[in-house]
């Protein structure tokens, strides 16, 4: 058998044994969720009482793991009937978009430790439309729309061969918020709004449970704060928690 034979076949087994490797180290994963989220709203644009409620939501998000990197985009829609102590149930829905794009904080070489961090920027896209009176005639409806961008950080720790807990946060650094207008305003408002000012803040932490070589079982509590104060203070506190189902492949 020639060298030059001899090489090829050397390089091919080569390629053979490494395949497994990527594989195992680019996964991609999707999941559904569905839970309760108890929520405040105290918009002095309308009201000086806050509003309270618990309503559901459907979360579906998918992702890609690799060796250094990866990201998440996930789609949110909830949907409440909150409350003030002087008003009737209003009918609220939050359509929420996210994405995370992160990279590994530890080395490769360090892969078998059982608690990784990642860090990154992030992205949040959020409506919120309000019907304050979804019982009369006359319209009530308040919206405010914002997107944000910032940095978000992640840490998992593996409890067992099944079971992993994950921690994310997020932390605005610039917001961009849109109030359209309104007939006892008369014009849209847009705003920019910068660190500490206008901030909207999201944490989450994360159960999951591998019953199946590609199904995970998971379950959630995530927060989410905003505040925004022109030209009248807005305040949102949300709380989402919920269980669902993970693949990967």
């Amino acid at each position: 058998m020639s060298k030059d034979v001899l090489n090829a076949l050397l390089v091919y087994l080569l390629m053979l044994l490494a395949n497994p490797v990527v594989a195992q180290q680019r996964t991609q994963f999707w999941g559904l969720t569905a839970g309760f989220s108890p929520l405040q709203i105290k918009d002095q644009f309308h009201s000086d009482y806050t509003y309270r409620g618990t309503g559901l939501g459907l979360q579906a998000y998918y992702g890609h793991n690799r060796l250094k990197t990866q990201w998440q985009l996930e789609a949110a829609y909830t949907r409440a009937t909150p409350q003030s102590i002087v008003s009737r149930k209003a009918s609220t829905q939050f359509v929420d978009l996210t994405f995370d794009y992160q990279w590994r904080l530890l080395p490769v070489s360090r892969l078998d430790n059982r608690v990784q961090y990642f860090g990154g920027l992030g992205l949040r896209l959020t409506n919120n439309t309000t019907n304050y009176s979804p019982d009369m005639e006359v319209s009530t409806i308040v919206s405010t729309a914002v997107a944000s961008l910032g940095v978000s950080a992640k840490a998992t720790y593996q409890l067992s061969a099944r079971q992993r807990i994950q921690g994310q946060a997020f932390a605005s650094i610039v917001s961009a918020v849109y109030r359209p207008d309104y007939p006892y305003f008369g014009r849209d408002q847009v705003a920019i709004s910068w660190l500490g000012k206008g901030p909207l803040l999201d944490a989450q932490v994360t159960y999951q449970y591998q019953f199946h070589e590609r199904y995970q079982a998971v379950g959630f509590y995530k927060l989410t704060y905003f505040q925004y104060d022109q030209p009248r203070p807005l305040v949102g506190l949300r709380q989402q928690v919920g269980i669902g189902i993970q693949r990967t492949f």
